[in-house]
């Protein structure tokens, strides 16, 4: 994990196997993670064992900066442990933990320091548990809604035709604007959220990515992993070139996200315009190399830089918004 600003340390505790299960799931988005550590309590276990067990953890994952203990039900061994240890340790903790906290704590951990980070990690959990029922009403337009009342049978299952988060709008001068391209591995995750969306004013944000695309449980993490005011819309190429190409609502303000070069390339190949491209996270794995500080790439994709930069559209590295833009040009030769 690169470090930001801040590395607050994260421990979640829960009865059974949910923690780890937890830890589990964000690190598909995002890779392993280091400074979390996962708890469970089970039938048999000696609550002193367990606390033993918490302090460590903590003392374990903090680098410093903090802990946040996220622990599952108010009242049960993991959170009267934590109330404990509070007295003993400067921790942060919040009971009643679900899949957004724990992903907005992954995400937000290296961007803001402890105190903000539980009010954000709260504010996460109250919204992430959402009456479906009412979700899927919103979405429908008033002539679904109709269609929806007159089909409906007691007992039936509703046959509608639920819109996409992102909505086409015909292309126009009067069009909404995309506001940065930006390659990055982790695609949403602090820097993003705190950094790029207050800079660039967006409220919609397009992920392209077509094994993301293809599934569903990582669309809807990734759509549960934004603040209630931005809306997230995961598309193939295919259909993030259309989507590009057709345009957006008057009052959209985009950020396309990708994680890797070839993406962009095949967007402009298939007609999308395409200005700026921002590389703010291209880790070391696999073949790629250094290319500067944080920032590693493979032979081929500095093969596609220079066919990007060949085709008109200028690419810079810039990590944070309020960070200096450094033009790829001469690191290419």
């Amino acid at each position: 994990m690169e470090r930001g600003e801040f590395v607050v340390g994260i421990v979640i505790a829960t009865h059974g196997s949910l923690a780890e299960g937890f830890k589990s799931a964000v690190e598909l988005l995002v890779g392993p993670q280091e400074h979390v550590e996962t708890l469970g309590l089970f039938h048999g276990d000696d609550p002193a064992a367990f606390e033993e067990k918490f302090a460590k953890a903590i003392d374990g994952v903090d680098t410093g900066d903090g802990v946040l203990c996220l622990v599952d039900l108010l009242g049960g061994t993991p959170s009267n442990v934590v109330l404990k240890l509070m007295k003993e340790r400067p921790i942060r903790a919040l009971a009643g933990v679900n899949l957004p906290a724990v992903i907005q704590a992954i995400f937000m951990r290296d961007q803001i320091g402890l105190e903000d980070l539980s009010r954000e990690v709260f504010k996460a959990q109250r919204e992430g548990v959402v009456d479906l029922n009412k979700k899927l009403t919103s979405m429908l337009s008033p002539e679904q809604m109709q269609n929806k009342q007159a089909k409906m049978e007691p007992g039936a299952a509703p046959a509608v035709n639920v819109s996409n988060t992102m909505q086409d709008y015909p292309s126009s001068s009067n069009k909404g604007k995309v506001v940065l391209c930006r390659i990055d591995d982790r695609l949403i995750h602090g820097q993003v959220m705190t950094s790029w969306v207050k800079s660039t004013g967006a409220n919609k944000i397009m992920i392209v990515d077509d094994e993301t695309a293809a599934n569903p449980f990582l669309k809807t993490v990734y759509k549960g992993a934004v603040p209630s005011n931005v809306r997230v819309g995961v598309f193939n190429e295919k259909k993030a070139a259309d989507r590009l190409i057709k345009g957006f609502k008057p009052t959209d303000r985009v950020i396309v996200l990708a994680k890797y070069p070839q993406t962009f390339l095949s967007l402009v190949n298939r007609g999308a315009s395409i200005s700026q491209i921002i590389i703010g996270g291209m880790g070391a794995r696999g073949n790629r190399t250094k290319f500067y500080r944080n920032i590693s790439a493979t032979d081929e994709e500095r093969q596609i830089f220079r066919e990007l930069i060949a085709k008109g559209i200028d690419v810079e590295i810039q990590i944070l918004a309020d960070d200096l833009q450094v033009k790829i040009t001469k690191l290419l030769k």
